[in-house]
C-alpha cells in the first residue's frame, strides 16, 4: 500500500497511517499495539548504552517477508531468533550495538495476544544510505515495510521503506523536510558552470554517446551526490559546521577577501581543480560505458550500477575528496569554496558588519511558501551565513548543527531564505 500523501500531525495520525500500511495482512498489529511500539521506541531514544545514545532502525515486518538465503549488498540477510524476545526500551538498548544504525535493523512483529516481539535482526548493508547521503551504488529494491529510526534523544523518524513520512521530535510531529538538493534554485545557479565544465572537454575527450545537455545534467546529478556525502559526513561526526560557496573565479576571491577572514587560505593552483578534473573523468568514463544514443536516465543508471573497475576507482577518489572537505569543516569556522568546489580556505570567520533581522523559512522547493523566522533563536553559525548572503546574493550556504539539522541558505530576490533539509 502506498503511503498517504497527508502528513500526520500527532501520534494518533501516525498510528493510523502505519496501520493502513500494514492492514493487508490478517495478522497485522492493532492500532493500540502500534501506538505502544512508538512509545517504547521513544523511551528507548532517551536511554544510553555504555554512555552512547541509543540509535537503531526498527522494522515492522513479519518473519516470512524475507528470504532465508539472501544478503547485502543487493539483498537482506535475515537472522531469525529461535525464540522471539520481549519488545521493550531496554531490549532495544541492549540490541542496538549489534544492529548498528547504518547496517542493520531490528525486526518486530506481533505475537497473538502478546503484542510486538523482536524476532530477529536484518543486515541490510549501508547502500541504503547512498540514497540520501551520496554514493554511487544503491540497493536493488525498496524495503516495502514501515521502518522507525531511533535517531537521537526524543527524535524518531517514520519511513515507509526509504520514503520519509514524518518526524516525532520533542513530542511534536513534523512532516518530512525537503530534499534541498532537488531545489530549482540550486540547479539554476550552477547551470552555466556545468555547461562550461562539459564544453571544456567535449571535443577532445567526451564520447559522442550522449548529447552535451545530457552530459551537463549528468555532471549536475553526480555533483549533488558529492555535496550530499560531504554534508552527511559532517552530520555524522556530531561537531557541526558551515560551508559557503562563493562565485567562481575572481568574484569569489574578491568576496572572500572582503567578507571572510580564513585562518587557512589555499593557494590557487592546480590542486584546487581536483573536483572538476575528477568529475570530468567520471562523466567521460560513463560516456565510454554507455551505448550510442543513450539518454540521461540510461547514463545515470550506468553511473549507479556499473561494476567497471575504472569507475570504481574514480568514485573512490571522488568521495575521498568529499571526506577531506568534511574534515576541513571540523576546524572552527566556515569551509569556503567557490562554485566550482575549489577550496579558497577554511577556518573562515565571516565578518559582515551588518545585522540581519528578518529571514524566511521556505516550505517548498520553489521557495514560494514562506514563513517568518526568528533570527535570535539561531546560533552564531546560522546568523553569520545569513549576514554573508545578505551582502553577497550569489552565495549559497549550508549549516549543519550539532544536533544534525541541516539548512541551505541563499539570497532570493533580495531576501535571505533557508530550507530545512531532509535527514535520516
Amino acid at each position: 500500500m502506498n503511503p498517504s500523501s497527508t502528513t500526520p500531525s500527532d501520534l494518533a495520525g501516525m498510528v493510523t497511517q502505519l496501520h493502513r500500511l500494514l492492514d493487508d495482512r490478517p495478522d497485522c498489529p492493532t492500532p493500540d499495539e502500534i501506538r505502544e511500539a512508538c512509545n517504547v521506541l521513544y523511551s528507548a531514544s532517551l536511554l544510553k548504552e555504555e554512555g552512547r545514545p541509543v540509535r537503531a532502525r526498527v522494522i515492522l515486518a513479519p518473519p516470512d517477508a524475507f528470504a532465508a538465503a539472501d544478503g547485502p549488498p543487493e539483498g537482506i540477510h535475515a537472522v531469525r531468533f529461535t525464540t522471539p524476545h520481549a519488545f521493550s526500551a531496554n531490549e532495544i538498548k541492549r540490541l542496538s550495538p549489534a544492529a548498528s544504525f547504518f547496517h542493520s535493523v531490528v525486526a518486530i512483529w506481533p505475537v497473538r495476544d502478546r503484542g510486538f516481539r523482536i524476532w530477529g535482526i536484518l543486515n541490510t548493508g549501508p547502500r541504503w544510505m547512498n540514497l540520501v547521503a551520496g554514493g554511487r551504488k544503491t540497493t536493488d529494491g525498496d524495503l516495502p515495510h514501515p521502518v522507525i529510526h531511533v535517531r537521537d534523544p526524543g527524535w524518531l523518524l517514520f519511513y515507509q521503506g526509504y520514503q520519509l513520512l514524518s518526524e516525532w521530535r520533542g513530542r511534536e510531529f513534523h512532516g518530512p523536510r525537503l530534499d534541498v538538493f532537488q531545489s530549482p534554485m540550486l540547479n539554476a545557479r550552477f547551470l552555466h558552470l556545468r555547461r562550461g565544465l562539459v564544453e571544456e572537454v567535449s571535443e577532445c575527450c567526451l564520447p559522442p554517446t550522449l548529447g552535451i545537455d545530457d552530459y551537463a545534467e549528468l555532471s549536475h546529478l553526480i555533483s549533488l551526490q558529492f555535496v550530499r556525502r560531504l554534508v552527511n559526513l559532517v552530520r555524522a561526526c556530531g561537531h557541526g559546521g558551515s560551508l559557503v560557496m562563493l562565485p567562481a573565479g575572481e568574484p569569489g576571491i574578491e568576496a572572500a577577501a572582503r567578507w571572510i577572514d580564513c585562518k587557512y587560505s589555499a593557494a590557487p593552483d592546480a590542486a584546487g581543480m581536483r573536483f572538476r578534473h575528477l568529475l570530468q573523468a567520471i562523466i567521460r568514463r560513463v560516456g565510454e560505458l554507455c551505448p550510442a544514443g543513450s539518454t540521461l536516465e540510461q547514463s545515470w543508471n550506468t553511473f549507479r550500477h556499473s561494476k567497471d573497475p575504472e569507475l570504481d576507482r574514480l568514485e573512490e577518489a571522488f568521495f575521498e575528496l568529499a571526506r577531506f572537505f568534511s574534515d576541513l569543516m571540523q576546524v572552527d569556522g566556515a569551509l569556503v569554496l567557490d562554485q566550482r568546489l575549489r577550496v579558497i580556505g577554511f577556518g573562515g570567520e565571516i565578518r559582515v558588519d551588518r545585522n540581519v533581522f528578518q529571514v524566511s523559512q521556505a516550505h517548498d522547493l520553489l521557495g514560494e511558501r514562506l514563513s517568518d523566522w526568528n533570527v535570535q533563536a539561531d546560533g552564531t553559525r546560522h546568523r553569520s551565513v545569513y549576514r554573508l548572503c545578505s551582502v553577497e546574493p550569489a552565495v549559497i550556504g549550508f549549516v549543519i548543527s550539532q544536533d544534525s539539522q541541516v539548512r541551505m541558505i541563499a539570497n532570493v530576490d533580495e531576501s535571505v531564505i533557508f530550507w530545512m533539509h531532509t535527514v535520516v
